[in-house]
Parts: structure tokens; sequence; C-alpha cells
């Protein structure tokens, strides 16, 4: 258990309390160890009341949460972060929608949104030229070593890093330059 010493805080908390009652949750505010009589002093305190609860040294308020959970969400947090600065890399450098569409389960509709807010400057149309077959071929011999060495979503990032002239949308093409059909 953490004590909370904050004032605020334990208005805070004491306001969740009322919140809870509100919400019709009495049963787990009692499965807590609240009593009735306490819940219905709760329910009836001005907000005055309240800050001068939580300003008294004798309430004993502290919260509990399981580590594991903490830690479980802010993984998630970072991998969402990492996803999103991701997307932005691709977009920002001249991504294949279908390549979008499938690393990130974008729609056309997000695709536009997120050109016309990341790519102030219009963006070439149709199929961009290839580079001379030299280049091209370094692009694929950086792309089989990539490939193995990186998830999906950052091999055509680290593919950049490597040719930060061509755009991803090149990129691509070169990289898909002899498949039946164009697949991400």
């Amino acid at each position: 258990m953490i004590p909370i010493k904050s004032e605020q805080l334990r208005v805070a908390l004491l306001s969740h309390l009322i919140h809870l009652l509100d919400m019709g949750e009495v049963e787990t505010l009692l499965d807590a160890g609240l009593s009735p009589d306490l819940l219905d002093t709760l329910r009836t305190a001005s907000v005055r009341d309240l800050n001068a609860i939580a300003g008294m040294p004798q309430l004993d308020v502290s919260v509990h949460f399981a580590p594991a959970t903490l830690e479980a969400a802010y993984r998630r947090h970072e991998a969402i972060t990492e996803s999103r600065q991701l997307m932005e890399y691709h977009v920002q450098h001249g991504a294949h929608p279908q390549l979008l569409v499938h690393l990130f389960k974008m729609t056309m509709e997000q695709i536009r949104e997120q050109r016309a807010l990341l790519c102030p400057e219009p963006q070439a149309r149709g199929r961009p030229p290839l580079p001379k077959p030299e280049v091209r071929e370094a692009v694929q011999q950086a792309w089989s070593r990539i490939c193995s060495s990186y998830p999906p979503q950052r091999q055509y990032v680290e593919l950049h890093y490597v040719f930060p002239d061509l755009s991803i949308a090149t990129l691509w093409y070169v990289v898909h330059e002899f498949d039946d059909c164009e697949t991400a």
C-alpha cells in the first residue's frame, strides 16, 4: 500500500467514492469495508467538508495496485507510441498506400488525413521512377539483411535510413520489382 499524503489527491479520492455511490456501486464500497452510515455521510458531505476531512492527519488513505499491470500498461503505451511514430515516418517519407494499409491497417481516408496533416506539400501521384540498376541491386541486398533483423513495421524505416534519398514508395517498388503482383 502506498500512503497518499497530498490533500488534493485525498479530496479526489473522496470525490471518487461519492461518484461510485452516484453510479450505484454501493456493493463495491460495502465490500471495501465502508459502512452504510459512512456512505450516507459521504453522500451528503459538502465540498468544504471533503476538503476539511482530506486535510486531517488521522485520515489514512493509501492506494494499492498490481505492479505487473502498471508494467503491462507502460509497455502497451510504448508499443502504441512506437507504432504511431513508425506510421508517421512512413507517411512523411512517401510510403505507398498499399504498404500503409498492410502495415498499419489504415483506411484510405485515414491515409489522406495523415498525409494532409503530416505532409503539407502535395505528393507526386503515380508510380515513382525506379533508381539506376546498381542502386536497385544495393536496395535488394540491404532488404534481404533488414528483413531478417527487424519486424515488418520497422523494415522500410531501416531501409530508408540506408537510402534516405529515395522515398519509401520508391523503395517499396524496388523491393517488389520482381513480384508477380505488388504486395507488401
